[in-house]
């Protein structure tokens, strides 16, 4: 670890320095804890982690203790925050109890559609308020995992760091959403505050870690919740265990983890199995959290409207390429998302992220007369909505001819 050009290699004497500088020893074992794993994992990368100064550094240490502290509030219920699930009539929500679902500060990106839980920030007050973890704000939330843990990147910086400081960040990063990862080419602004990291360093308290499923689960399970699950990393135990937590999943070892994941597939897809859980169920991607000095941002990004489309049939599906797996699901390896959106008759900008799916090659899904429709991207950088982008896609609950 580099902190203004020198590197620093005790642990104790960098905690002793960090006091020095302004960042309170706590009483509290855990969050003591928590700072020295903090410094040690940091110590141990592969790859330098700098900072300008001693101040950055204590800037992001108090990051990282505010997002791992939401982590678990929404968890346990101190933050009002769930999945939402329009199979059992319970639709998504942000900041409201009335029937609008949503709170002045926040707008449906798909205001009409149940299974859009993406929102996206309105010209109502300042950053700061809208993000807010409170009722009338942000409280009652019904999303999913993804969107769960870019408000915990928010509230990680609001509350770590200060509202005016939140609110001068926001100045530059602009809009802000909640659920998706980006909309077209304009990433959501909490991803810059996460940088991709190698898995195969220790982890830093507070990383994001996505742990998925088996890659199949969404061939039989469209409209499962646990694809994977947009993780953090939440220290070690006392023991030395590493646990992690989502929405939904709390202070987890990855063992646990891996067992709720498995469970969850069993249940979703049955008669299908997992024949090797340890290496099919597992981590896939990290990301450190950081604060950058600079960043740019593409304008603001709009979808379109709600389309209606229309599901073709099986026999003009077959005729386009599509391949039958029984059971009304079928696949096409290697289409475009041009080429899916002139045959089911929606405009690419229709397309939206699957719940609960990862930073870093998010599938996307259309919802058309019954018909389900996800979309799998070969190239990751692509934009969602690019026509020209290479996809596999699945497509289910076709009624036959």
């Amino acid at each position: 670890m580099q902190v203004g050009g020198d590197t620093w290699k005790d642990v104790d004497t960098a905690l002793d320095t960090l006091e020095r500088n302004g960042l309170e020893r706590s009483a509290d074992t855990r969050q003591a804890g928590l700072v020295r794993e903090i410094v040690e994992a940091m110590q141990a990368s592969s790859k330098a982690i700098s900072f300008d100064d001693v101040r950055d550094l204590i800037e992001n240490i108090r990051f990282r203790l505010a997002s791992i502290h939401a982590m678990s509030d929404l968890n346990i219920g101190r933050y009002d925050c769930d999945y939402f699930d329009p199979n059992t009539g319970l639709e998504p929500r942000i900041g409201t109890t009335d029937p609008s679902r949503r709170s002045e500060y926040w707008a449906f990106l798909h205001p009409h559609d149940v299974w859009d839980a993406e929102w996206v920030q309105t010209s109502v007050g300042q950053p700061s308020d809208a993000i807010a973890p409170r009722a009338g704000a942000i409280f009652p939330f019904r999303g999913e995992c993804a969107g769960a843990f870019q408000l915990t990147v928010y509230w990680g910086l609001l509350n770590g760091l200060g509202a005016a400081r939140f609110d001068e960040m926001a100045s530059v990063f602009g809009t802000m959403y909640v659920g998706p990862w980006r909309l077209g080419n304009r990433p959501n602004p909490a991803t810059l505050f996460m940088q991709p990291a190698s898995l195969e360093d220790p982890p830093i308290p507070g990383d994001y870690l996505y742990f998925k499923n088996k890659d199949d689960y969404l061939r039989w399970a469209p409209d499962g919740f646990w694809t994977g699950l947009n993780s953090m990393y939440m220290g070690k135990d006392m023991l030395g265990t590493r646990h992690y937590a989502g929405m939904g999943a709390s202070w987890l070892s990855e063992t646990n983890l891996r067992m709720s994941l498995v469970n969850a597939y069993y249940h979703d897809c049955y008669p299908h199995t997992i024949a090797h859980p340890n290496v099919e169920v597992r981590f896939t991607e990290r990301r450190l959290l950081t604060i950058p000095k600079e960043y740019e941002m593409p304008d603001h990004a709009q979808r379109s409207g709600a389309q209606a489309g229309k599901a073709p049939s099986i026999r003009t599906l077959e005729e386009s390429g599509y391949v039958s797996l029984g059971g009304g699901i079928l696949e096409h390896a290697t289409t475009t998302v041009g080429e899916v959106a002139d045959l089911f008759e929606v405009d690419p900008g229709d397309l939206r992220q699957v719940v609960s799916a990862e930073i870093g090659n998010a599938p996307t899904r259309l919802d058309i007369e019954g018909t389900v429709v996800v979309l799998h991207y070969a190239d990751p950088e692509v934009s969602r909505q690019d026509p020209a982008a290479s996809v596999a896609v699945h497509v289910h609950k076709i009624d036959e001819d």
